[in-house]
């Protein structure tokens, strides 16, 4: 028993440290990726995606059309539409107003998810995507299925533990058994700690050129220096000009339970973990799947 109990130890082992070793490459490709772009000037909606996300790019329109007087904020953060023949030059805005046409009223926790559910928002993901700033939704798919194999192997090395102490516990040390414990033990802690990093990895999709992007962006434009669009884009809600327009458009804001962590985009979960409201995330992304429609259409992506 001791003998078997050793064999499948080693057998777990082995097939963890290669399941391991798989994640860990398909993490270096994902980040390989992005190397090498040049940077380039990017508009306020781009740069609100680097720093929060889908959410944060709502956030900006949002507050954007606000300001110039072709939304209304009234008491508790709901949005109203001003002017129904307003249109605008930017497809995130026409997607806002969109969704505001035909729900006029809607708090704006609301407005903000069906923005980033519209086909504009999912034209913005794509074409960061494509200039190599966020890691492409499906980038990190295959380390993700190999986390979950991760995930498995730690629970049956756990389970195999357990199983060999009771019977260690009713037959008696020895030096087989002692070893193949040893090595469940090691190797259950050895893949969970992998699953926690592939974990770490997916909350902080940009790519080095990505972040580089970012950097810059923020070194330009310090807070409190920094103005207008681009502003709100790279700080937040909390760079509004107007307080009273910012204190409903926060508190409607904070009503909402926060997705994510400070990256923005979430790869693979494409959910957009956006960031906070008023600071920058060290990265960004959304998810391709749709679940409803906004104004402006249906199917782009959810920020987190």
């Amino acid at each position: 028993m001791d003998l078997i109990l050793l064999i499948v130890s080693v057998a777990l082992a082995a097939l963890a440290l290669t399941t391991a070793s798989a994640v860990k490459r398909e993490h270096a490709a994902a980040r390989e990726a992005g190397t090498g772009r040049r940077l380039r000037e990017l508009g306020h909606y781009e740069l609100a995606f680097l720093a929060g996300g889908a959410y944060r790019v709502a956030d900006t329109a949002i507050a954007l059309l606000a300001e110039a007087g072709d939304l209304r904020v009234s008491r508790g953060g709901r949005v109203h539409q001003v002017h129904s023949s307003v249109v605008s030059s930017e497809p995130i805005e026409e997607a806002v107003l969109g969704v505001v046409a035909s729900r006029s009223g809607l708090p704006m926790s609301a407005l903000r998810i069906e923005t980033t559910r519209t086909l504009a928002m999912g034209a913005l993901d794509r074409h960061i995507e494509g200039l190599g700033l966020v890691l492409a939704d499906d980038v990190l798919a295959r380390a993700g299925r190999l986390s979950v194999r991760l995930r498995a192997l730690s629970g049956v090395a756990f389970a195999g533990f357990l199983v060999g102490a009771v019977l260690v516990a009713i037959e008696g040390v020895s030096l087989l058994s002692s070893l193949a414990l040893a090595l469940l033990a090691v190797t259950g802690v050895m893949a969970a700690i992998g699953v926690w990093r592939h974990r770490r990895v997916t909350r902080i999709t940009l790519t080095p050129s990505g972040q580089e992007t970012l950097e810059a962006a923020l070194r330009d434009n310090p807070r409190g220096a920094a103005e207008g669009p681009v502003a709100i884009a790279l700080y937040g809600l909390g760079e509004v000009r107007d307080p009273d327009l910012q204190a409903e458009l926060a508190l409607s804001r904070g009503r909402r339970r926060r997705r994510g962590g400070g990256g923005a985009y979430v790869a693979g979960g494409g959910g957009f973990a956006g960031g906070g409201d008023s600071s920058p995330s060290s990265g960004s992304s959304c998810a391709s799947g749709s679940s409803g429609c906004g104004g402006g259409g249906c199917g782009g992506c959810g920020g987190g």
